[in-house]
């Protein structure tokens, strides 16, 4: 893995990768990441986001192989191992691959073949992902796919994944390729799960509902927007665990610019109940009534009760 990113690096001109490899032997020692990098004035963000496609492709490889076996596991030991941590939700990472596997027949029907020579139009800006500068910055005078491939040691669904994007924002050119026409959804998949990987949670919200609304039969769109939820949930839950026991500032101008439904979510808050039974006490969804809790919070109407309840 590290020697592939610092390879990757340097190809594409961001990073020196016998700095690269010297970071990571100091990550080895230390468990370090983001302290090795930038101690060498590397950004370690580069190293972060290409593990994170090494982590996508992996998992999309290995379930189109139809006899992957995953391992998961919380054991903080990682002994030897060659490792970058990524900041990713489970679920998303397994949505996402699934979604890689969905749109790879379009993809292969426009690139099917390792021969076929990509010539970058444009040159590598700083506001691109960081594989599609690396693919710019290669294809600059052309190179076939296959060498493109092994040259950054990524999979071939990757590599043709992002020559595709490339080709489809008019970036790039392959011979042979036909003329790739944009699908608006997928555009604005790609955008959602670019707010979700930021945690612009509500911003994603607003996008898929979006696209619910002019395509409610759309099944990307359906699963990409209950990932959404299920993520926004689960951060929700990290900021106000289900077994907090929150009560009520006595406030009375801030809780008069309340909404009734958030009223009723104060009028909850009792000193006694956790947040989990907050929840199932609600009229309103699980993730509106978190939402709340959130904004009492940031309102500085909602502390911590003296005596929390034990559960037993």
């Amino acid at each position: 893995l590290w020697e592939r990113i610092a390879r990757t690096l340097e190809l594409g001109g961001l990073a020196s990768g016998q700095a690269v490899l010297s970071a990571f032997t100091e990550v080895r020692r230390t468990g370090k990441v983001a302290a090795a990098f930038e101690a060498r004035g590397l950004d370690p963000s580069m190293a972060v986001e290409l593990a994170r496609e090494e982590l996508y492709g992996a998992v999309a490889d290995l379930t189109q192989a139809q006899g992957g076996r995953f391992h998961w596991t919380e054991d903080p030991d990682r002994g030897g191992d060659e490792w970058v941590e990524v900041d990713l939700q489970l679920r998303h990472l397994l949505f996402e691959a699934m979604r890689w596997l969905d749109e790879q027949g379009d993809i292969e029907k426009a690139l099917p073949l390792d021969s076929m020579t990509v010539r970058a139009l444009t040159e590598a800006s700083p506001e691109l992902p960081l594989l599609h500068r690396v693919i710019l910055t290669v294809c600059e005078n052309g190179q076939n796919l296959g060498k493109l491939r092994l040259s950054m040691g990524v999979s071939r669904m990757t590599t043709t994944r992002r020559v595709f994007e490339l080709l489809r924002q008019r970036k790039v050119e392959v011979e042979g390729a036909p003329s790739v026409d944009v699908d608006p959804v997928v555009d604005m998949l790609e955008k959602g799960a670019v707010l979700v990987r930021e945690r612009q949670f509500e911003a994603a919200g607003l996008v898929f509902q979006a696209l619910l609304a002019s395509d409610p039969a759309d099944r990307r769109v359906r699963e990409f927007t209950r990932m959404v939820e299920r993520e926004h949930v689960a951060a929700l839950y990290r900021e106000l665990p289900p077994l907090y026991v929150p009560a009520l500032v006595d406030d009375a101008d801030a809780l008069s610019m309340l909404r009734p439904e958030e009223r009723h979510i104060a009028s909850l808050l009792n000193g006694r109940w956790d947040v989990s039974t907050i929840v199932l006490a609600s009229q309103n969804r699980e993730l509106e009534t978190l939402k709340c809790l959130a904004k009492l919070r940031r309102m500085g109407v909602l502390q911590e009760a003296t005596a929390p309840v034990t559960r037993r």
